[in-house]
Formats: C-alpha cells, structure tokens, sequence
C-alpha cells in the first residue's frame, strides 16, 4: 500500500508542478502581480488535481489489500485435505 501511495504523490506532484509551469509561462512576460496570480492559480490548480491522482492511487491501494484478504479468506486449505 505504501508504494501506491509514494507513486501516488509522486504522480500528483509531476502534474502539479507542470499545471503550475504552464500557467505561469504565459505571464512570465507580463511579470508583477500577473505572474503571481498565475502561479497561485497554477498551483492551486495542480495541487487539486495532483491530490485527485493520489487519491485514486490510495484507493487503488486500498481495493488491492481487500481483494487479497478475500482471497485468502475464501482459499481452501490444502493441508487439511492431505
């Protein structure tokens, strides 16, 4: 579970630093409050989105760990059979 969630927030952090370069490279010209306004907005942006994809790679987690504890609850045992 957690290298799901280290993928997770890796991934997230990747989009959320390339939301928040492309916001800001259209005002990198401008400079001054637009270009803070749109790093703000970057990231704020990429941070949603990028704890979005960690929540999906949480739950992916979580619904892996569920399905190997039903199957090993519904295995049959092979020693009481021998």
């Amino acid at each position: 579970m957690n290298r799901h969630v280290f993928h997770g927030a890796l991934v997230g952090a990747v989009f959320a630093a390339a939301i928040t370069w492309v916001a800001a490279s259209d005002a990198l010209a401008e400079g001054g409050f637009a270009l803070l306004a749109s790093v703000v907005f970057g990231l704020s942006a990429g941070v949603c989105i990028g704890g979005l994809i960690a929540a999906n790679f949480a739950m992916l987690a979580l619904a892996e760990k569920e399905h190997g504890a039903v199957a090993a609850a519904s295995a049959p045992d092979l020693r009481r059979a021998a």
